[in-house]
């Protein structure tokens, strides 16, 4: 019979709470993704087409945004520098491991194959499914 909780291993503890804080970040980038885009459409010329936060801020267009902008990317680098940790922190590509993020088990995976066709995905994946 197949072991139902090892998702209560205490050597997981450290790549749990890594992923809750990359979730957080990821709610927070949601949250306030919706006041920039509620801000912006208020404006009259906003065109959301020719509009792009990441472009611009690639572009070094940075001394241009406001404080929200400068939250939104804040938020990004954090997420993505998140992200690389959970992935370094993963024993294994291409596989789930189970966690427990407080509510049951819960599975976190980088992927570099899609599950489907079995073909190379052009951007690797981290998944969370909670």
């Amino acid at each position: 019979m197949e072991n139902l909780t090892e998702y209560l291993d205490k050597t997981l503890v450290p790549l749990e709470t890594k992923v809750r804080e990359y979730l957080n970040i990821e709610r927070d980038i949601r949250i306030l993704d919706v006041e920039l885009l509620s801000l912006q459409s208020m404006k009259s010329d906003y065109n959301p087409e020719q509009h792009d936060l990441e472009q611009d801020m690639q572009e070094g267009k940075k001394n241009e945004m406001n404080d929200k902008e400068q939250k939104m990317s804040e938020l990004l680098n954090k997420y993505k520098q998140l992200r690389t940790e959970v992935i370094n922190m993963l024993p294994e590509k291409n596989k789930f491991i189970e966690i427990n993020l407080g509510y049951g088990p819960s599975m976190v995976g980088y992927f570099t194959i899609d599950h489907e066709t079995r073909r190379q995905l052009p951007e690797p994946v981290l998944r969370v499914v909670h």
